[in-house]
């Protein structure tokens, strides 16, 4: 299951509004395409070959996914950079493409049954009635001040029928990742502010479908 579903919970004490809400609560800002920070010349990326990963240094990262797709990455002091991806683990599914975040110096990745994948951003509709279930904004780099990582702005459809936002945020620091969810107010803000000093780029969303 993805991070989101096992945070469902929180969504409920977490404050909600209506599904015209949160259209306005994840507002757009511009943002343009900005190489963020100085990325190491042992890991510049080349080019996807089926589902590996190759830099330009002759290494490559096997990733085992299908339509994989190359969004970015993240320094990691002195190992190999948290690279940030996106593809589905399955063949002709109906799985949903998922986002990674991933250092080759951890080793191998395991994909199985939605491990350690995390939603897409963009907006889900439900493929039964059609309606907005989830809407969000994500962004790599230094997405907040002294905070570098993937941060999502997230709405998504509770039980009750309501809209509940939160801010969930994988955060990089001294070579590991940790994933936090928390009810936030302003980082956009902060967020888009440090897209025009081009040290966060915003990953492009995507409109689909949720799954059967």
């Amino acid at each position: 299951m993805k991070h989101l579903v096992i945070i469902l919970t929180l969504w409920t004490f977490i404050g909600c509004g209506s599904k015209e809400d949160s259209k306005n609560v994840i507002k757009k800002t511009t943002v343009s395409p900005i190489n963020i920070s100085k990325v190491s010349e042992v890991w510049l990326f080349e080019k996807v070959d089926g589902s590996k990963l190759v830099f330009k240094n002759g290494q490559s990262f096997q990733t085992n996914l299908f339509e994989l797709k190359f969004i970015g990455q993240v320094s990691n002091v002195d190992k190999a950079p948290f690279l940030i991806f996106s593809g589905r683990d399955c063949n002709e599914c109906d799985a949903n493409i998922s986002l990674y975040i991933h250092s080759p110096s951890d080793g191998k990745l395991s994909i199985k049954h939605g491990e350690n994948s995390y939603q897409f951003p963009g907006t889900e509709i439900d493929y039964e009635t059609d309606s907005i279930t989830y809407v969000s904004r994500a962004f790599f780099g230094q997405v907040l001040d002294n905070t570098k990582g993937v941060i999502w702005y997230e709405n998504r459809l509770l039980e009750n029928g309501k809209m509940g936002s939160n801010v969930f945020l994988s955060r990089i620091e001294k070579g590991s990742k940790k994933d936090t969810v928390f009810a936030g107010k302003g980082e956009l803000e902060e967020t888009a502010n440090l897209v025009k000093k081009g040290l966060c780029v915003e990953i492009l969303g995507q409109k689909y479908s949720s799954e059967l």
